[in-house]
């Protein structure tokens, strides 16, 4: 009697430790799942809210355009860590979206670099455009998307905890071999200087 009294005090303690283990562990995941889900959601409003980016300037370089990204943290009082965004460019022709190459001003600028964004940084790039059937919503400009592709983190050493921001960039940009006394003729232009660029805003 008094051994089955022991088997049945062993079995008892054996099935509470594994509850306990059990919940214990249950949540412990719990946790680290709430955890997650809260740093996910405080990266996408970093990605959403705090960074922001805009064509800041387009200039002449032979037959391209380097065009300057800015990306701005806009409350750096929380951190953040980006990689440097990937970039692909898009001519209207017709109807349709052409991509153009876009190539590296500086080879210091490798995309998988991670980078802690504190205030802004500017991001340039060459535009390549191999031809001139390009569609002139605004006559005598080149109707331009950039799409921007950005990897935000919590850490400089994060792989896991990243969350991506896809947009696009619409300006009109005056090609390079344009006659700036026949577009005189079709626009007013303050002090007559003609812009290289326009932004536009999303669409």
């Amino acid at each position: 009697m008094q051994k089955k009294r022991t088997i049945i005090l062993a079995i008892i303690i054996s099935l509470t430790s594994l509850y306990a283990l059990d919940y214990y562990v249950g949540s412990r995941q719990n946790t680290y799942l709430a955890e997650k889900a809260a740093l996910k959601k405080k990266l996408e409003q970093l990605a959403w809210y705090s960074l922001r980016g805009e064509i800041k300037d387009v200039t002449y370089a032979g037959n391209k355009y380097r065009v300057a990204v800015k990306f701005e943290n806009a409350f750096p009082e929380e951190e953040m860590f980006i990689m440097i965004p990937q970039m692909r460019c898009f001519i209207q022709v017709g109807w349709i979206w052409k991509e153009v190459p876009l190539h590296d001003v500086d080879s210091k600028n490798v995309e998988s670099q991670v980078m802690k964004l504190e205030g802004s940084k500017v991001v340039e790039k060459l535009i390549e455009v191999p031809f001139k059937n390009f569609e002139e919503v605004l006559p005598g400009y080149m109707h331009v998307r950039i799409n921007v592709m950005s990897y935000i983190a919590s850490n400089a050493l994060s792989k896991d905890d990243i969350v991506e921001k896809n947009e696009d960039f619409y300006i009109y940009l005056k090609p390079y071999y344009s006659n700036n006394k026949t577009m005189l003729k079709k626009f007013t232009f303050t002090n007559n200087e003609i812009p290289i660029f326009i932004p536009m805003p999303p669409h």
